[in-house]
Protein backbone atom coordinates (compact mmCIF):
# COMPACT_ATOMS: atom_id res chain seq x y z
CA UNK A 1 0.00 0.00 0.00
CA UNK A 2 1.56 3.59 -1.01
CA UNK A 3 1.58 6.44 1.45
CA UNK A 4 -1.87 8.24 0.40
CA UNK A 5 -3.34 4.97 0.61
CA UNK A 6 -2.34 4.02 4.33
CA UNK A 7 -3.22 7.77 4.86
CA UNK A 8 -7.12 7.24 3.71
CA UNK A 9 -7.46 4.10 5.90
CA UNK A 10 -5.86 6.06 8.92
CA UNK A 11 -7.99 8.36 8.14
CA UNK A 12 -11.15 6.26 7.90
CA UNK A 13 -10.31 4.33 11.17
CA UNK A 14 -10.08 7.52 12.95
CA UNK A 15 -13.56 8.63 11.51
CA UNK A 16 -15.10 4.85 12.28
CA UNK A 17 -13.46 5.08 16.00
CA UNK A 18 -15.34 8.57 16.06
CA UNK A 19 -18.21 7.24 15.47
CA UNK A 20 -18.72 8.95 11.46
CA UNK A 21 -19.06 5.19 9.37
CA UNK A 22 -19.95 6.93 6.49
CA UNK A 23 -16.69 9.07 5.69
CA UNK A 24 -14.63 5.59 7.42
CA UNK A 25 -16.30 4.15 4.79
CA UNK A 26 -15.36 6.46 1.97
CA UNK A 27 -12.07 6.64 2.98
CA UNK A 28 -11.40 3.11 3.18
CA UNK A 29 -13.37 2.66 -0.25
CA UNK A 30 -11.08 5.44 -1.75
CA UNK A 31 -8.07 3.91 -1.21
CA UNK A 32 -9.13 0.59 -3.31
CA UNK A 33 -10.68 2.40 -6.07
CA UNK A 34 -9.42 2.00 -10.03
CA UNK A 35 -9.18 3.76 -12.25
CA UNK A 36 -12.32 3.18 -14.62
CA UNK A 37 -14.29 4.40 -17.46
CA UNK A 38 -18.15 3.88 -18.84
CA UNK A 39 -18.64 1.28 -20.51
CA UNK A 40 -22.38 1.57 -22.76
CA UNK A 41 -24.73 -1.12 -22.55
CA UNK A 42 -27.84 -1.49 -24.63
CA UNK A 43 -29.64 -4.77 -24.65
CA UNK A 44 -33.50 -6.00 -24.73
CA UNK A 45 -34.35 -8.07 -21.59
CA UNK A 46 -37.31 -10.85 -22.31
CA UNK A 47 -38.88 -11.51 -19.54
CA UNK A 48 -41.30 -14.69 -19.96
CA UNK A 49 -44.69 -15.86 -17.60
CA UNK A 50 -43.97 -13.93 -14.61
CA UNK A 51 -46.80 -14.77 -12.00
CA UNK A 52 -47.65 -11.25 -12.05
CA UNK A 53 -48.60 -8.69 -13.91
CA UNK A 54 -46.56 -5.78 -14.03
CA UNK A 55 -47.38 -2.15 -15.20
CA UNK A 56 -44.43 -0.03 -17.24
CA UNK A 57 -44.03 2.11 -14.53
CA UNK A 58 -43.57 -0.76 -12.11
CA UNK A 59 -40.70 -2.69 -14.27
CA UNK A 60 -39.45 0.80 -14.90
CA UNK A 61 -38.41 1.44 -11.18
CA UNK A 62 -37.33 -2.03 -10.09
CA UNK A 63 -35.01 -2.28 -13.01
CA UNK A 64 -33.50 1.72 -12.51
CA UNK A 65 -33.09 0.59 -8.85
CA UNK A 66 -31.49 -2.73 -9.95
CA UNK A 67 -29.23 -1.11 -12.84
CA UNK A 68 -28.30 1.68 -9.90
CA UNK A 69 -27.61 -0.91 -7.65
CA UNK A 70 -24.64 -2.20 -9.83
CA UNK A 71 -23.21 0.91 -10.28
CA UNK A 72 -24.91 2.51 -14.00
CA UNK A 73 -24.49 6.05 -14.44
CA UNK A 74 -27.67 7.69 -13.92
CA UNK A 75 -28.75 8.56 -17.48
CA UNK A 76 -30.10 4.95 -17.90
CA UNK A 77 -32.83 5.06 -20.06
CA UNK A 78 -35.39 2.31 -19.59
CA UNK A 79 -38.08 1.60 -22.67
CA UNK A 80 -40.59 -0.94 -23.44
CA UNK A 81 -41.65 -2.78 -26.25
CA UNK A 82 -44.57 -5.03 -24.11
CA UNK A 83 -45.63 -5.03 -20.59
CA UNK A 84 -47.55 -7.69 -18.42
CA UNK A 85 -46.67 -10.91 -17.30
CA UNK A 86 -44.41 -11.40 -20.12
CA UNK A 87 -42.03 -7.76 -20.75
CA UNK A 88 -40.12 -6.52 -22.99
CA UNK A 89 -37.47 -3.82 -21.52
CA UNK A 90 -34.97 -2.07 -23.55
CA UNK A 91 -32.50 -0.76 -21.37
CA UNK A 92 -29.23 2.07 -22.08
CA UNK A 93 -26.92 2.10 -19.98
CA UNK A 94 -23.07 2.67 -18.76
CA UNK A 95 -20.91 0.44 -16.16
CA UNK A 96 -17.72 1.00 -14.73
CA UNK A 97 -14.46 -1.20 -16.00
CA UNK A 98 -11.43 -0.78 -14.83
CA UNK A 99 -8.46 0.27 -17.24
CA UNK A 100 -5.09 -0.36 -16.63
CA UNK A 101 -1.42 0.49 -18.22
CA UNK A 102 -1.25 2.55 -21.25
CA UNK A 103 -5.15 2.93 -21.05
CA UNK A 104 -5.18 4.98 -17.83
CA UNK A 105 -5.14 8.06 -19.07
CA UNK A 106 -8.44 7.79 -20.60
CA UNK A 107 -9.67 6.87 -17.16
CA UNK A 108 -12.81 9.13 -16.74
CA UNK A 109 -13.53 8.31 -12.54
CA UNK A 110 -12.79 5.67 -9.66
CA UNK A 111 -14.52 2.50 -8.87
CA UNK A 112 -14.63 -0.10 -6.64
CA UNK A 113 -15.67 -4.10 -6.60
CA UNK A 114 -18.98 -4.01 -4.20
CA UNK A 115 -21.69 -6.35 -3.18
CA UNK A 116 -25.31 -5.75 -4.00
CA UNK A 117 -27.92 -7.96 -2.60
CA UNK A 118 -31.17 -7.90 -4.04
CA UNK A 119 -34.06 -9.28 -1.61
CA UNK A 120 -37.69 -8.23 -0.82
CA UNK A 121 -37.62 -4.58 0.49
CA UNK A 122 -33.48 -4.41 -0.96
CA UNK A 123 -34.06 -2.06 -2.98
CA UNK A 124 -37.37 -0.96 -1.71
CA UNK A 125 -39.19 -1.17 -4.89
CA UNK A 126 -38.66 -5.54 -4.66
CA UNK A 127 -41.91 -7.22 -3.04
CA UNK A 128 -41.88 -10.02 -1.62
CA UNK A 129 -43.82 -11.37 -5.11
CA UNK A 130 -41.29 -10.21 -7.14
CA UNK A 131 -39.35 -14.16 -6.74
CA UNK A 132 -39.76 -14.71 -10.18
CA UNK A 133 -39.03 -11.80 -11.76
CA UNK A 134 -35.99 -11.23 -10.09
CA UNK A 135 -34.56 -14.87 -11.03
CA UNK A 136 -35.64 -13.97 -14.67
CA UNK A 137 -33.26 -10.62 -14.39
CA UNK A 138 -30.34 -12.95 -12.33
CA UNK A 139 -31.06 -15.42 -15.82
CA UNK A 140 -30.92 -13.07 -18.81
CA UNK A 141 -29.94 -9.51 -17.69
CA UNK A 142 -26.93 -10.33 -15.36
CA UNK A 143 -25.41 -13.23 -17.52
CA UNK A 144 -24.67 -10.20 -20.36
CA UNK A 145 -23.18 -8.15 -17.96
CA UNK A 146 -19.68 -7.69 -16.08
CA UNK A 147 -20.57 -9.03 -12.97
CA UNK A 148 -20.61 -12.07 -10.79
CA UNK A 149 -23.36 -13.85 -9.11
CA UNK A 150 -21.96 -14.77 -5.58
CA UNK A 151 -25.22 -16.25 -4.21
CA UNK A 152 -28.60 -16.72 -5.05
CA UNK A 153 -31.59 -19.12 -3.11
CA UNK A 154 -35.05 -18.69 -5.28
CA UNK A 155 -38.59 -19.62 -3.68
CA UNK A 156 -40.65 -18.98 -5.81
CA UNK A 157 -42.57 -21.67 -6.01
CA UNK A 158 -42.94 -22.20 -2.26
CA UNK A 159 -46.25 -21.06 -0.33
CA UNK A 160 -46.11 -17.47 -0.10
CA UNK A 161 -44.44 -17.13 2.84
CA UNK A 162 -41.30 -18.96 1.91
CA UNK A 163 -41.26 -17.25 -1.39
CA UNK A 164 -40.60 -14.01 0.04
CA UNK A 165 -37.28 -15.14 1.42
CA UNK A 166 -35.29 -14.97 -2.35
CA UNK A 167 -32.04 -13.68 -2.06
CA UNK A 168 -29.31 -12.33 -5.35
CA UNK A 169 -26.12 -11.73 -4.63
CA UNK A 170 -24.03 -10.00 -7.11
CA UNK A 171 -20.84 -8.72 -7.41
CA UNK A 172 -20.12 -5.84 -9.73
CA UNK A 173 -17.74 -2.66 -9.81
CA UNK A 174 -19.25 0.33 -8.66
CA UNK A 175 -18.17 3.79 -8.78
CA UNK A 176 -16.56 5.24 -5.80
CA UNK A 177 -19.68 7.54 -4.96
CA UNK A 178 -22.19 4.15 -5.98
CA UNK A 179 -22.74 4.09 -2.00
CA UNK A 180 -24.52 7.16 -2.32
CA UNK A 181 -25.99 6.68 -5.49
CA UNK A 182 -27.58 2.95 -3.92
CA UNK A 183 -28.60 4.85 -0.82
CA UNK A 184 -30.35 8.04 -2.62
CA UNK A 185 -32.12 6.26 -5.63
CA UNK A 186 -33.95 9.26 -6.66
CA UNK A 187 -33.09 9.44 -10.17
CA UNK A 188 -34.86 10.75 -13.14
CA UNK A 189 -38.82 9.83 -12.85
CA UNK A 190 -40.46 6.85 -14.58
CA UNK A 191 -42.58 8.08 -18.02
CA UNK A 192 -45.93 8.28 -17.04
CA UNK A 193 -48.57 6.06 -18.86
CA UNK A 194 -47.65 2.82 -18.28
Amino acid sequence: MNYTGACAVAVGLFFASAGFPAAARAAVEASAATPAVWIAHNTIVDLENLPERYSCDDLWYKFRDVLLGLGARRDLKITFDRCGRSPSVHLQFSLPRTVRGSDIKYASLEAINGTLLLKAGRPATLQASDCELVRQIKDTLLNELPVRVRSYRFTCDAPHRDAARYRLSVQALRPVSASTVAADMSGPRAPSGG
